[in-house]
């Protein structure tokens, strides 16, 4: 017989992390005791704090106590048959998980270990807490999102994380030892049975930033979302609950991150249509929602559309579209069209991060046009395409046109607007990506001159001025941040390709605004055979293994 596992019934979760809560304090004041930073007097007074339980949880100990009778052996679950569950739950919540109580290692605490200084730790706490965590929609909560020790005492996987993250973005020389800790915690606990939402919340961090390491920990944020199964807190944020509330947010951060990381890496998702992505309109009707939850929602919606575009069409890029796939790629077309049109003047200048909520809005409809319109490119050297009416290969056409204007809008965006420059030292890995796509993509099309309206010298220039763009705004970033290596790999490209020449910073130089219709005739030619892509090195770039953008750098096949 399968055997589920779940918290145990009437558990609540709150109480939960409470006490999760009060058992870290103790450890980090009796380290901290030890080691003189606290007096004996500090530390008596906070054990005396901590050793008030309320009602609640000396009812719940009682209700633990005598439902752990028979506990299993040391360091697995027991089972326990839950007469408590309802004719109509699931199944597996009739044997509920007994697990018994983590024990906290008192090595945690990095900072105690003089992995780091505190006011480091502070530092980089402040880094992300003041700007990054509002890129995506706030990832901490409510309770913990202001306070340094807070977060320190509820988990060092999420003080690790948010420090790597900081670190790396105010270019600290002490990233690689945030970096070195947030790799070993999250190693550990992703072979834990006992998690939290906070692991959640720490393992997306990690992965909306730390492009080598997102594919491994988006995989277990979603497990571990799943095993607690914050899909399922929907219904009751709705009815008011705000921890429900919390849940659901955290869930949809999730499906966020994972799609990111699935599809635009030819992926399958992992987190599933439910009815909370279904529905997700409807969670701005909870009594807590505020707008960054109508940027969140406004992501999931545009998601919902990607991941129903990878499952149409699949991940065959030698396959060309047929007219049968027309009628879908104008509807999903139509649909990111409508949520643009939805969200783009709703959201008014933030205080941390200026007029992204708006700006962002216009970058990732770009970003979802362009996955959608590049489908166009797919077998276009195949005798399958060749085979096609004229009518097809016209509507084709004009799909792969469509494509090359979004990529012209995302790069002319990047070189155009000074505060879209100061957002790339702090937007989540995928925007880069992204831009990397967008500079290549044009560069490809190049090769499909019959197919594809490109200007050369328009070209040309574009791409000598973003470059001289990135090159600019990554001179202070830290060496690890991706922007800085996709600026690297872009300048050899483009040097390869006979874009720029060896004097590099000479052409830059003579690069002016960039200008829209201004060069005459439509080039006809492409760039020489030698130094052009082939199909296959662009089936590589869109269709590719997960970072795609740090391959796309490293591998010779692809210059």
């Amino acid at each position: 017989m399968a055997v589920c596992y779940k918290e145990l019934p009437g558990q609540p979760s709150r109480w939960k992390q409470s006490m999760e809560t009060k058992i870290h304090k103790l450890q980090l004041t009796v380290g901290r005791l030890a080691k003189n930073i606290v007096s004996p007097e500090e530390a008596e007074q906070m054990l005396t704090d901590e050793a008030h339980d309320t009602p609640m949880d000396q009812d719940f100990a009682a209700t633990q106590a005598a439902k752990s009778t028979h506990p299993g052996p040391s360091g697995h679950w027991g089972v326990v048959m839950d007469l408590d569950s309802g004719p109509g739950a699931i199944p597996g919540f009739y044997i509920a998980g007994n697990q018994p109580p983590m024990q906290a290692d008192p090595h945690e605490d990095f900072i105690l270990r003089g992995v780091v200084t505190l006011h480091s730790a502070r530092g980089c706490f402040d880094t992300y807490k003041d700007r990054l965590d509002h890129f995506p929609y706030r990832i901490l909560n409510d309770q913990t999102a202001g306070d340094f020790e807070s977060v320190r005492s509820a988990s060092a996987l999420l003080t690790a994380s948010v420090c790597a993250v900081g670190a790396l973005h105010s270019a600290s020389s002490e990233f690689e030892a945030y970096y070195r800790e947030f790799v070993r915690l999250s190693a550990q606990q992703i072979h834990s049975r006992h998690h939290t939402t906070d692991d959640v919340r720490a393992l997306c961090i990690g992965a909306f930033w730390l492009s080598d390491l997102s594919w491994s920990l988006i995989g277990a944020a979603v497990r571990i979302a799943t095993e607690l199964q914050l899909h399922k807190s929907f219904s009751k944020a709705l009815q008011g609950d705000r921890q429900h509330y919390l849940r659901a947010r955290l869930y949809y951060l999730v499906y966020a991150c994972d799609h990111r990381f699935s599809v635009a890496y030819g992926r399958p998702p992992m987190t599933r249509e439910c009815e909370a992505v279904r529905n997700a309109r409807d969670f701005l009707r909870c009594e807590f929602a505020t707008e960054d939850d109508g940027r969140l929602v406004s992501q999931v919606l545009r998601w919902s559309i990607c991941s129903n575009i990878f499952d149409t069409f699949g991940v065959d890029v030698d396959r060309p579209l047929s007219e049968f796939d027309l009628p879908h790629l104008r509807r999903f077309s139509i649909a990111l069209d409508s949520i643009r049109a939805e969200w783009i003047d709703r959201f008014i200048p933030n205080a941390h991060v200026g007029n992204y909520p708006r700006k962002g809005v216009g970058l990732q409809y770009n970003f979802a046009k362009l996955y959608l319109c590049s489908h166009a490119f797919r077998g276009v050297s195949t005798d399958d395409f060749a085979s096609h009416s004229p009518e097809v290969i016209m509507a084709l056409e004009e799909v792969a046109n469509s494509a090359v204007l979004a990529a012209s809008a995302i790069l002319r965006a990047v070189i155009a607007d000074p505060e879209i420059q100061g957002f790339l030292d702090g937007l989540p890995t995928y925007f880069d990506t992204m831009i990397a796509f967008a500079a290549v993509l044009l560069k490809v099309s190049t090769k499909y001159s019959s197919m594809v309206q490109v200007y050369l010298q328009e070209l040309r220039r574009l791409l000598r001025t973003l470059l001289a763009t990135l090159k600019k705004v990554t001179s202070s970033m830290h060496q690890r941040h991706l922007l800085v290596s996709i600026t690297a790999g872009l300048e050899s490209l483009l040097f390869r390709c006979g874009v720029i020449g060896s004097t590099c910073a000479a052409e830059e130089q003579e690069v002016t605004a960039v200008t829209t219709g201004t060069d005459a005739g439509i080039d006809q030619l492409g760039y020489n055979s030698a130094t052009s892509f082939s199909m296959e090195e662009y089936d590589f770039l869109f269709n590719s293994d997960v970072d795609f953008s740090l391959e796309f750098l490293d591998q010779e096949n692809l210059v």
